[in-house]
């Protein structure tokens, strides 16, 4: 996988997001933070999520290679098997609990902070793309809680099928 490809696969979820961000600019401020049940998110809380998510990922990739010059092992089929399967979970109805710090919102959220943060952290993830090398683009770079070790295509991967779930969770919330 060579870093163009991977940057354009990581601009493709940015663009979705800023798409989503038009949507959700348009909604009621009060429809953004009233969650629609009890116990379940709201708008903002479901853009927190997927934005720490992210973040934490860029996160754990940077300590990873901090402790790791001479090398991580590539992925496997296994992976590659395994982030399939998830990636079709999420396009189905089955629910799943939140990773634990994931489910954690700050008492108010803002949504351009959101968007702030999310820029930022996006900013990082294509510096992070730049500063690695061809052959490390293959090494079992981050650990998925439920599925284990993946690649840096892999998990730019799950990082599109996580947004995917939520924004469709966000478009019934909206319409």
């Amino acid at each position: 996988m060579k870093k163009e490809k991977l940057k354009k696969q990581f601009e493709a979820l940015r663009e979705k997001r800023e798409q989503l961000f038009k949507i959700v600019t348009s909604v009621d401020a009060a429809l953004l933070d009233r969650p629609p049940a009890e116990g379940k998110w709201s708008i903002l809380q479901i853009l927190y999520h997927v934005k720490a998510s992210e973040a934490g990922t860029l996160r754990y990739i940077d300590k990873k290679l901090s402790f790791s010059q001479e090398g991580l092992p590539n992925s496997s089929f296994l992976s590659g098997a395994k982030l399939l399967l998830l990636e079709m979970t999420l396009r189905s109805p089955v629910k799943f609990k939140a990773p634990k710090g994931l489910d954690v919102f700050p008492e108010r959220l803002v949504l351009e902070e959101i968007k702030a943060d999310w820029d930022r952290s996006d900013e990082g993830f294509l510096q992070l793309i730049d500063r690695l090398e061809e052959h490390q683009l293959g090494w079992q770079l981050f650990k998925h809680p439920i599925i284990g070790r993946l690649n840096m295509q892999q998990t730019i991967r799950f990082m599109v099928s996580h947004f995917d779930h939520h924004s469709r969770q966000i478009e019934r919330l909206t319409s």
